[in-house]
């Protein structure tokens, strides 16, 4: 699995995905963890290196002062299979603390790469997804869900 270039092996992609709730320490990632701070230092400067994750400052823990990570502003491009879980994930998440917090929406988005004989198959099943959510449409409720695709190719 690569991401940008990276291979994203699993201590690397749970190092970069314990930063979606903001930016934090390496120990505070090591604690969330339950991983050694060595190895997330290491993981988060390789992360760096890459652009993936970013500096944003410092914070003084106890006696220490240590940096605080983050990932990059805007869109980072992850070719790994989990980032689409991922996306829904962040979405439900979105959702929760939109409503939790008295916000109107929250949104998130992936594109992925599909093999062109399987688009069709695709498109078949994301129409029926879309007559199942018309069914309850009509049943009427308080949460909105917009749905946004595109498809073209990369040739």
């Amino acid at each position: 699995m690569t991401a940008s270039g990276l291979q994203m092996e699993e201590g690397l992609w749970r190092t970069f995905t314990s930063l979606l709730d903001g930016p934090s320490t390496a120990r505070a990632v090591a604690t969330r963890l339950g991983r050694p701070v060595a190895t997330i230092v290491r993981n988060l400067n390789h992360l760096q290196e890459h652009g993936l994750v970013c500096e944003t400052g410092t914070d003084r823990v106890g006696q220490h002062i240590e940096r605080v990570y983050r990932l990059p502003e805007g869109a980072v491009r992850v070719r790994d299979e989990r980032a689409l879980s991922l996306a829904f994930h962040e979405t439900e998440r979105g959702l929760t603390l939109a409503a939790y917090n008295g916000l109107p929406s929250a949104a998130g988005m992936v594109s992925v790469c599909v093999p062109r004989e399987r688009a069709a198959e695709i498109m078949d099943r994301l129409q029926a997804l879309r007559e199942d959510i018309e069914a309850l449409q009509q049943e009427g409720g308080d949460v909105k869900l917009s749905f946004f695709l595109a498809g073209w190719t990369e040739d």
